[in-house]
């Protein structure tokens, strides 16, 4: 997917680290520019960007929560200044809890639903009037397939998964016609997070029907072909990148 995204702008939430990291730097091998955000790691954060200019592409970190609209109007208007006119967002940032139903209160599941429905709202609010100005743009969710299948202890970070699904398939068909897309990309667990020396970790393999949990880069070379035009037809649609999980849930 040499250069298919030369010429285009992206911020990716998140991205310091993980699954939000590998995007970036996919994106930037895919000829994008790219804004790195996250909320404190600098250092991992400017080691992104470090990563990203050695591969030819301009890079700028910007700081911010992206649950605060102060915060968003600010970053995102960093990255304008720095980069130019936004064409692509990634919407990553996240914090999963997992604890039973009983025992969240009222205080976690607020904050819960803050990662996602409320941020991703925050940042697509302030990114979508560049996109229409430009009559283009891709705005992709990162989600989680708990959103669709539920989860034993993951009741919050269901519901914000699934306020975020509602949030793509509404942006897809309001501004469809104006030239923007906006899909959504389900992981269940990344490699990253993955210990194949813990026993209770390795039990779980059976569950996907690869034998095995996803990939960073499969999640990012996603990621890059839903922003790039070969995925023009794609919109308020999901892709699980979750070897196979919800095939067997």
């Amino acid at each position: 997917m040499t250069c298919v995204l030369r010429g285009r702008v992206a911020l990716v939430t998140g991205s310091s680290r993980g699954v939000g990291r590998a995007i970036a730097t996919e994106l930037a091998r895919a000829g994008a520019d790219v804004a790195v955000h996250c909320r404190e790691s600098v250092e991992e954060g400017l080691a992104v960007v470090r990563a990203i200019e050695e591969l030819g592409r301009r890079s700028v970190l910007v700081l911010g929560d992206t649950r605060v609209a102060g915060d968003v109007d600010r970053f995102t208007a960093q990255a304008v200044d720095t980069l130019g006119a936004i064409d692509i967002l990634v919407n990553n940032a996240v914090y999963a809890l997992l604890k039973p139903f009983l025992e969240i209160s009222p205080e976690e599941w607020r904050e819960q639903l803050d990662y996602k429905s409320l941020a991703y709202y925050l940042t697509t609010r302030q990114v979508l009037p560049i996109m229409l100005q430009a009559g283009r743009g891709v705005i992709i969710n990162v989600l989680s397939t708990v959103g669709v299948r539920g989860g034993e202890g993951e009741a919050g970070y269901a519901v914000t998964n699934g306020g975020a699904m509602a949030l793509t398939r509404a942006i897809a068909n309001e501004f469809g016609t104006r030239g923007v897309r906006c899909c959504g990309v389900m992981v269940t667990w990344a490699d990253n997070a993955f210990d194949p020396g813990d026993p209770e970790c390795v039990r779980w393999l059976e569950r996907f029907a690869l034998g095995r949990v996803t990939r960073l880069e499969e999640v990012a070379r996603t990621v890059a072909f839903l922003a790039s035009d070969a995925a023009g037809g794609i919109t308020g649609s999901f892709v699980s990148v979750d070897a196979g999980y919800l095939s067997k849930a």
